[in-house]
C-alpha cells in the first residue's frame, strides 16, 4: 500500500511540474512576443533586447516542460533507473540560457555606453516595462512554490532566473525615460551591472546540474535523517557505505547494513523493509533505496543473567528469568575468551503479578544485550527478546562464572522456542507473592484490633 502511494505521489509530482513549466513556457512566450511589437514599434533597443532574453526564457522553459515529461516514462531495460535525469540534462541548458542571456545583457549594457536610442512610442515602452515587471514577479512566485513542492530543479532554477526580470524590468523602464530624455551612460552602466548578477546565478544553477549528473550527495541534512533512521531500527549492529544520488526532481540512495549472524532470511528482509519504508515515508524526495545484508561480526559481547543475589562471580543463577532477583550484566571478549567488566542491577518487575517476564525483558533490552542466559525463558519474554534480536542460551550449572565459562567454550545450547515448564513456575510464583501479599495485609490489619 505504501508503495503504491508513493508511486502515485511521485506521478502527481511529475505531472504538476510537467503544468508548470508549461504555462510558464506560454507566458513567457507571450511576453515575449508583446515586448518584441512594441520595442520595433517604439524604437527602444534595449526592449528588444529584453525581448530576446525572454524568447531564450522561453526555450528553456519549454526545455524544463520537456525534462519533467521525459522523466514520467516507465523504467525499461535501456533506463532500468528510469529518465529521471532528463530533468537533470535539462537543467544545464537551462543554466547555458541564463549565461546567455547574460552575455547579451553585457554587450547591449557596453554598446549603450556611447549610443542613445531615439524612441517614437515612449509611453507604450514604458507601459510594457511595468507589465513586464508584475508578470514576471507573479511567475516566479508561482514557479519557485511548484519547484520546491516537486523538488524539480530545473523549475527552481528557471523561478529565479525570472525572478530578476523584475529589476530588470525597473532598470529597463529607467533606461527608457533617461533615453526619452537623451542622458547618455545610465542606461549602458545599469545594464552591465545587471548583467553580472544574471552572470552570478547561471553560474551557481550550472553548477547544481552538473553536480547531480555527476551524482554529487544532494543534501547533508537528507544524510543525517537517513542515518537516523538506520540507527533507530532494531536490529541494526552497524552501517556503511551509505550512499545517496539525485536524479531530476528525485533522490537514489544504498546502504550497507550488518545484522547479527543468527538472523534468519525472512527476517533480515523484514528489517531491510522496515527500514526503507520508514526513510521513504519520512523523505518524500527519496525514490528508491536499496538495502544490502550483511553478517554483523564483533570482538565484545553483552550477555545478561538472572542471579539471586550479588556475590560476584559465584552468583547463583536463577531459575526464572522474569522474575530473577537481580541481572548481572558482563562484557565478554570472545577473542580472548575473557571478562573484561561487569555490574549489576536489580530487577524492579520481579514481583508483578502480569507480564512480568515482558516488562524485565523490555528492562535487560534497554541494557542494549547481545545475549540472555537463563535456565528457562516464557513464551512473551522470549518473543520480545528474539524481535530485539537477543540470544537465549541454556544454563549449564549453578553459577556464574561456570555459566560464564561453557558460554566461552561454546558448550551452551542456543534456546529456539520458549521453555513450557517456564509457565508452571511463573503460576507457582504468582500465587506464592498473592499469599505473602494477602499474609502481610491481613498482619497489619489484625494489629490494630488487637490494640482495641
Amino acid at each position: 500500500m505504501n508503495i503504491m502511494k508513493s508511486k502515485e505521489n511521485k506521478n502527481s509530482k511529475l505531472k504538476e511540474g510537467e503544468k508548470t513549466a508549461g504555462v510558464s513556457t506560454l507566458v513567457i512566450f507571450l511576453l515575449a512576443l508583446a515586448e518584441a511589437v512594441v520595442g520595433l514599434l517604439s524604437g527602444s533597443l534595449v526592449l528588444i533586447t529584453d525581448a530576446l532574453h525572454n524568447a531564450a526564457d522561453s526555450t528553456a522553459s519549454f526545455a524544463s516542460w520537456f525534462g519533467l515529461k521525459i522523466s514520467q516514462r516507465k523504467p525499461d531495460e535501456k533506463f532500468p533507473y528510469g529518465y529521471y535525469k532528463a530533468e537533470s540534462l535539462t537543467t544545464l541548458f537551462v543554466s547555458i540560457f541564463i549565461l546567455y542571456a547574460a552575455y547579451e545583457l553585457l554587450t547591449e549594457g557596453y554598446t549603450k555606453l556611447f549610443t542613445v536610442s531615439e524612441l517614437t512610442m515612449p509611453f507604450h515602452a514604458l507601459a510594457m516595462a511595468l507589465v513586464t515587471a508584475v508578470v514576471s514577479f507573479f511567475l516566479a512566485r508561482y514557479m519557485k512554490k511548484a519547484g520546491k513542492k516537486i523538488n524539480s530543479q530545473s523549475l527552481i532554477a528557471n523561478s529565479q532566473e525570472r525572478m530578476t526580470h523584475v529589476p530588470a524590468s525597473v532598470i529597463i523602464f529607467v533606461s527608457i525615460l533617461l533615453t526619452f530624455y537623451e542622458v547618455p551612460y545610465v542606461e549602458g552602466i545599469i545594464t552591465i551591472f545587471f548583467s553580472l548578477v544574471v552572470f552570478k546565478i547561471g553560474i551557481f544553477t550550472v553548477k547544481d546540474s552538473v553536480f547531480a549528473l555527476m551524482d554529487v550527495s544532494p543534501s547533508i541534512e537528507i544524510e543525517k535523517k537517513v542515518k537516523n533512521i538506520i540507527n533507530s531500527n532494531a536490529g541494526i549492529e552497524d552501517f556503511e557505505e551509505l550512499k545517496l544520488r539525485k536524479a531530476g526532481p528525485f533522490i537514489f540512495g544504498e546502504v550497507k547494513v550488518k545484522i547479527r549472524k543468527f538472523v534468519d532470511v525472512k527476517r533480515a528482509h523484514e528489517i531491510a523493509d522496515s527500514i526503507e519504508n520508514k526513510i521513504k515515508n519520512e523523505i518524500d524526495s527519496i525514490d528508491s533505496f536499496t538495502i544490502h545484508i550483511e553478517p554483523y561480526e564483533t570482538e565484545k559481547q553483552k550477555i545478561v543473567i538472572p542471579i539471586v543475589s550479588d556475590k560476584g562471580l559465584d552468583s547463583k543463577i536463577m531459575k526464572n528469568f522474569g522474575r530473577a532477583n537481580y541481572f548481572m550484566f558482563l562484557i565478554l571478549n570472545k577473542k580472548e575468551r575473557k571478562i573484561v567488566s561487569r555490574y549489576v542491577k536489580e530487577n524492579p518487575h520481579k514481583e508483578k503479578l502480569v507480564k512480568a517476564g515482558l516488562a524485565a525483558a523490555k528492562f535487560v533490552v534497554k541494557e542494549k544485550i547481545d545475549i540472555l542466559i537463563t535456565k528457562d525463558v516464557g513464551e512473551i519474554s522470549f518473543h520480545t527478546l528474539r524481535d530485539n534480536l537477543v540470544d537465549i542460551y541454556k544454563a549449564e550449572g549453578e553459577k556464574v562464572g561456570i555459566v560464564v565459562d561453557s558460554f566461552l567454550k561454546n558448550k551452551l545450547k542456543l534456546i529456539t522456542e520458549p521453555s513450557k515448564e517456564s509457565e508452571v513456575v511463573v503460576k507457582r510464583e504468582i500465587s506464592e507473592i498473592r499469599e505473602d501479599r494477602r499474609f502481610k495485609s491481613g498482619r497489619r490489619g489484625r494489629g490494630p484490633r488487637w490494640r482495641r
